[in-house]
């Protein structure tokens, strides 16, 4: 009897086959579609920054909160592909390239802080919003207790709305903020578009989806993921718009 199990040796197979999946990535697509309308009705200031005239407090916290959680979800997500590594090595491949591009994207939204005057000392004396460190929690949590096709419902969550949002963000920035200063954002979603990183998201999760019930689960972590960065938006609000508000009256 061989006691060695959970290695991954075997090279599983998924349920479908990357073109058999195209049919669940449209459905998952459409519903993440469905989400961003839903968002943009409910959360306070969803498309902050596609307007003219960014607040300054707000855009601040928002860029220094991008670097806690790069920063924090990074080391959160090397515990998921320990496991993916376990499951699947074609998948932990893919993962791994996938965090060599990403591990250090941190710097390049530090940089656009020091391009509009916030040292990084500022971004390591501020403590993250509780909303950003349950983010990071609720990734461990999936990692060491759950699947991980969580962690990949989340990175893929992420690329895709960076695929449809994040280009038209810049360009309106470009002049709320000025090119010049947000060169490292510019270089981060270069990064996205140039390696296909939606694309490759949608292979790895396809990769560890082998049954009907893993199917469902990714709908289910992708409503956790949106009800925790909404979360994240909602106390961003509070702590700028809603703070200056308090202290005009």
């Amino acid at each position: 009897m061989n006691r060695v199990k959970n290695t991954g040796i075997s090279h599983p197979k998924p349920k479908s086959t990357f073109q058999q999946s195209l049919a669940l990535k449209k459905r998952v697509d459409t519903y993440i579609d469905g989400k961003i309308k839903e968002w943009n009705e409910t959360v306070p200031f969803a498309q902050h920054l596609n307007q003219k005239t960014l607040n300054d407090g707000w855009y601040e916290r928002h860029t220094v909160e991008h670097v806690w959680r790069i920063r924090l979800m990074r080391s959160a997500q090397v515990r998921a592909l320990h496991g993916i590594s376990k499951i699947s090595p074609e998948a932990a491949q893919l993962y791994a390239r996938y965090q060599d591009e990403e591990m250090l994207h941190d710097t390049l939204f530090a940089q656009d802080l020091e391009a509009i005057g916030v040292p990084r000392a500022k971004v390591f004396e501020t403590e993250p919003f509780f909303a950003t460190r349950l983010l990071a929690g609720f990734m461990y949590f999936i990692s060491e207790h759950e699947s991980p096709i969580g962690a990949i419902c989340y990175s893929y969550l992420v690329e895709y709305t960076t695929s449809k949002l994040t280009g038209k963000q810049l360009e309106a920035m470009k002049n709320s903020v000025g090119e010049d200063k947000i060169a490292g954002q510019m270089s981060h979603l270069n990064t996205d578009m140039v390696e296909d990183h939606t694309g490759d998201m949608w292979r790895l999760l396809n990769s560890l989806i082998f049954t009907q019930e893993d199917e469902e689960l990714v709908f289910k972590y992708l409503d956790e993921f949106q009800e925790l960065l909404a979360m994240y938006f909602k106390q961003l609000h509070r702590a700028t718009i809603h703070q200056e508000t308090k202290l005009a009256l």
